[in-house]
């Protein structure tokens, strides 16, 4: 298991009180290159189709998460990513298991 993979399970299963921005973005290129965008400084918000039906998303897939002084990621927001990740790697998964 990679550094980032130990990152996503920890946010998961115990996130911290925040994070940096910065590990955030790491998370973010690694699992959704393309589908996130900064949004007003404040925010990054993240689109990706697959999510759309499951819960916490809305209809598009799409989710925010505030930046707090342009700085740090609360660990609310950084669970909701984790979890975000967690789908998709679990969607990968079933896809690779398909003939």
């Amino acid at each position: 298991m990679g550094r980032a993979e130990r990152r996503v399970q920890k946010w998961l299963n115990s996130p911290p009180k925040d994070a940096h921005v910065e590990e955030v973005k790491a998370i973010l290129k690694r699992y959704f290159q393309g589908k996130f965008r900064f949004k007003s400084g404040s925010h990054i918000v993240v689109r990706d189709d697959r999510l759309a039906p499951y819960s916490g998303f809305d209809p598009f897939g799409e989710f925010a998460i505030p930046v707090k002084g342009g700085q740090r990621v609360k660990g609310y927001y950084l669970q909701r990513l984790a979890r975000a990740v967690q789908i998709i790697n679990e969607l990968g998964e079933a896809d690779d298991e398909e003939p």
